[in-house]
């Protein structure tokens, strides 16, 4: 089985500590490795090394054959000349695959994502796989909720058509955006609705099948990679084919047009770690509700996030703060405007401090 890591993103809700050349995927939030190196690792059950890509971009692309060398082959690790959203990447993956081994199974996966415990993930890929292996279509990983999370998509499932090893497959009835908490709630208390994992597994032709039905401009671009990497250089192109890639996610532009799409719940414990206040998701929080990476001196506060590896950080008399210390920039913000980091990035692009994003 091959695996597909998408690995192209800023992780702009990170800063300041991910940047353009030293993304999110890159940093070691868990304590225990990189995001990037977790995410590879767990797959050594799944696909052999050489049987695991990464799609990146180029300004990435050096520092992640690093993180991951002696896990994968370097060449496995292909740049994109410019992001062109998840379809894209996705699509050239596939023709990628498709040149080494006829109509394979593709798992795609995020490369910044938690996943625990590692065997009951690769328990619902095999089930996944399987089911693909006998009926087709696209297959997505939704994620039971356990809370009213408003931070997520969902995905309204319908009927049931598949089961095995404990796990269920089901029709994906509806991709809905990120609701709000009454609308949360609700989908929390009907127990049909899961959380879009954003995690995917097909054949290599059905999803080129899916992409020449409802992104054919993007197709047909694929199919010229695929004619001319019969004579020409990867690298080359792609510098001359690739910009021309509409950007669109696979979400829009696919699995919520696709007729034969399905949902497998997943029964593994998932966080897409998706800004500051997840550190307290995967962090231990100390009496007083403060997570903490690096030194730190703490005197009545509480429920603060603190990251800041090299140097020590104290609070008096504050509640609720995000502290972030990247040695050449500083990050201080209220837990419940977290979601806003990304405006600070905005703000610092237009004023041309590209040293600082």
């Amino acid at each position: 089985m091959f695996s597909v890591i998408i690995a192209g993103g800023v992780g702009q809700r990170f800063w300041p500590r991910s940047r353009r050349n030293n993304p999110k995927q890159l940093l070691n939030l868990t304590g225990r490795g990189s995001m990037i190196k977790l995410t590879v690792d767990r797959l050594g059950n799944i696909s052999s090394p050489e049987e695991i890509f990464i799609i990146t971009n180029r300004a990435q692309c050096a520092a992640i054959v690093e993180e991951v060398s002696g896990k994968i082959p370097p060449e496995n690790v292909i740049a994109e000349p410019m992001g062109r959203n998840t379809s894209a990447a996705i699509g050239l993956a596939a023709v990628l695959l498709k040149r080494r081994a006829e109509d394979a199974i593709m798992l795609v996966l995020p490369a910044d994502h938690i996943i625990e415990p590692v065997d009951k993930f690769e328990n619902a890929v095999r089930v996944a796989a399987s089911y693909v292996s006998k009926n087709g279509g696209l297959l997505t990983f939704g994620i039971r909720p356990n809370r009213p999370e408003t931070g997520y998509g969902y995905i309204h499932a319908g009927e049931g058509v598949y089961e095995e090893r404990g796990l269920e497959v089901f029709r994906a009835h509806e991709f809905l955006e990120k609701p709000d908490a009454e609308k949360a709630s609700h989908f929390l208390e009907a127990g049909t609705y899961f959380w879009n994992s954003g995690m995917f597994l097909w054949k290599t032709n059905g999803i080129l099948k899916a992409l020449d039905k409802h992104l054919p401009d993007l197709y047909v671009l694929l199919q010229d990679i695929e004619k001319q990497l019969e004579s020409e250089d990867l690298n080359v192109v792609l510098e001359s084919v690739y910009p021309k890639a509409p950007s669109i996610s696979i979400d829009y532009g696919v699995m919520e047009k696709a007729e034969d799409v399905v949902v497998l719940k997943a029964d593994f414990d998932w966080n897409d770690v998706g800004s500051w206040e997840y550190i307290r998701d995967i962090r231990a929080l100390d009496e007083k509700g403060n997570a903490t990476v690096g030194e730190h001196a703490l005197i009545d506060s509480s429920g603060n996030i603190v990251f800041s590896p090299d140097r020590l950080v104290g609070m008096i008399g504050v509640d609720n703060l995000v502290v972030v210390d990247a040695g050449d920039a500083m990050l201080i913000c209220g837990r419940d405007r977290v979601q806003e980091v990304r405006k600070i990035v905005e703000l610092l692009e237009k004023s041309g401090k590209e040293e600082f994003y």
